[in-house]
């Protein structure tokens, strides 16, 4: 059973069927404030160190979570995200509990008070702070005219300036040393040793997480000598650190963050795709290197798949982590289709957003919608159009397949059902406990 259990009916009926009567009999609000008890099961909504906050803001289709903690406070933005970080909450409960009197008490000072700075600003402004992490993934939904030749272009221009700044300033590529790839991952990356990244495999978290809590307690355990390996063992179900295969987590734990990314880099040349939309992608600063690899590695499994880098070009026009995270999820969601479902065939880029469709052996389209909550609004409205369109235009079958992983609201489904489509909620656990049985 899933530790964040969600209730289906409870945001539904008790919510959307008020939102409907409020609102035009058309569409629904962009945004929604609802009880988190509508949304999750009374063992989850507080917990031995966490209380979640009651209102939870629905925006961009994603559910944002305010959480109270023993170790201040923190925001989630989507349900994966909420589960992460309960979980991450134990793992810094765990690490409390590891302390030495006469080693590396003072090496995470400097992190624990930068720590504290944001902590101290998210507690006296959450919304402020909800606001700058993106509404959510509404912008992915809306017809865009930037290609991936445009986001290229403008990947040259910054590169251009970056590099005429260095040589005003006296700093060149070659005095550094390091190549443009591995001068691209953030020095926090860099700065996550083996020991940390042991330590993480104990106790299952991501090493690249960015709860900065967490990266203070891991800087600070591993500092400790003779702790790797003896962390206490979390006796509660937790899935790898990205959701999905097992030997994408063991790489993270056990690759540095430069060895990664070279094997990264190293698959996706394999697969064909060009140095620059390479390059293009591992300078999006919003996917960590956990991230990337799972990308990569979703990715190289849709071996059969047409027009694999329509996957790729999108990845490289993401503007927030949100939609970082919603690439990722939208990939592992066809991967796990792809091996346990039916064949992915090919892959077609649509211009409503950058949500592609994916065309089955059979003959199906397909969308993979990693959302908490489809509400009907006029982005959706028009993407679904013109998505169907698209996949009549290239065979698909009568009946066109949304596959989301949280919930679709009522009036959304009777939309869809009346245009055609066949949805399916939940679907992303579905996958997933078809593969554990």
């Amino acid at each position: 059973m899933n530790t964040l259990l969600l209730t289906r009916t409870g945001l539904l009926v008790a919510v959307l069927s008020v939102s409907n009567a409020a609102y035009s009999a058309d569409y629904e609000p962009n945004t929604l404030t609802v009880p988190a008890s509508s949304l999750l099961a009374a063992n989850i909504l507080q917990g031995e160190h966490y209380k979640i906050a009651d209102d939870v803001l629905i925006s961009g289709y994603m559910n944002h979570y305010t959480v109270e903690s023993d170790f201040g406070p923190f925001t989630a933005v989507g349900n994966r995200n909420l589960k992460k970080l309960l979980h991450e909450i134990i793992a810094i409960s765990e690490l409390k509990k590891m302390t030495s009197v006469s080693v590396g008490a003072d090496a995470a000072v400097d992190a624990v008070a930068d720590t504290g700075k944001s902590l101290a600003a998210l507690a006296s402004d959450p919304e402020g702070s909800l606001n700058n992490l993106g509404a959510g993934v509404s912008r992915l939904f809306k017809r865009t005219k930037k290609t991936a030749k445009d986001v290229g272009a403008q990947a040259s221009e910054s590169k251009t300036e970056e590099a005429t700044g260095k040589e005003e300033s006296g700093e060149s590529k070659e005095t550094n040393g390091e190549s443009d790839m591995t001068s691209q991952l953030a020095s926090s990356y860099l700065g996550i040793g083996k020991a940390q990244r042991e330590i993480a495999s104990e106790l299952k978290v991501d090493p690249y997480s960015d709860n900065p809590v967490l990266q203070a307690e891991l800087a600070r355990v591993a500092k400790i000598s003779g702790t790797v390996g003896k962390v206490t063992k979390i006796l509660i179900p937790i899935p790898s650190v990205v959701g999905t295969a097992a030997s994408v987590s063991n790489l993270v734990w056990n690759l540095s963050p430069t060895d990664l990314l070279i094997q990264n880099q190293e698959t996706l040349k394999a697969l064909g795709y060009s140095e620059e939309l390479i390059q293009q992608f591992f300078s999006n600063t919003k996917y960590s290197p956990t991230e990337q690899t799972a990308f990569v590695a979703a990715v190289k499994s849709l071996d059969s798949a047409k027009g694999r880098e329509i996957l790729l070009q999108n990845a490289i026009k993401v503007e927030t982590a949100i939609e970082g995270e919603f690439m990722v999820r939208s990939v592992l969601f066809a991967q796990l289709y792809h091996e346990q479902v039916e064949p992915v065939k090919e892959i077609i880029a649509s211009s409503t957003g950058l949500v592609p469709v994916a065309i089955t052996k059979s003959g199906d389209g397909i969308i993979f919608a990693p959302l908490d909550h489809l509400l009907w609004t006029e982005e959706v409205e028009g993407a679904v159009t013109e998505l169907a369109s698209l996949m009549d235009a290239h065979g698909g079958s009568d009946e066109h397949l949304l596959w989301v992983e949280g919930d679709v609201s009522e009036l959304a489904l009777t939309k869809l059902k009346s245009g055609g489509w066949v949805e399916k909620s939940e679907a992303f656990d579905k996958l997933e406990n078809i593969i554990k049985d």
